[in-house]
């Protein structure tokens, strides 16, 4: 089982962009190019909105708070950049 996080998406959708942006590259590959990102974005907006009814499950039964799982990394990043 795939054990992927948000910021592997985000990585994912930063080098489409890249690829896309690439001006060496041909008509053709461009074309296959822009079909992988619009099904990149397309995944991608599906696992944001089922993130986004996750949270929206754990606020509503109380499950949520600063110290869950879901928020260690987030909470990590903070610190980091609060220093």
């Amino acid at each position: 089982m795939a054990r992927n996080k948000m910021s592997d998406l985000r990585d994912h959708m930063f080098a489409a962009l890249e690829r896309l942006n690439d001006e060496e590259i041909s008509t053709d590959e461009l074309q296959v190019e822009m079909h992988r990102a619009k099904a990149i974005a397309s995944i991608g907006s599906v696992l944001v909105n089922s993130a986004k009814v996750e949270i929206d499950y754990l606020k509503s039964t109380g499950q949520i708070d600063t110290q869950s799982d879901l928020f260690k990394s987030m909470s990590n990043q903070k610190q980091i950049s609060n220093e």
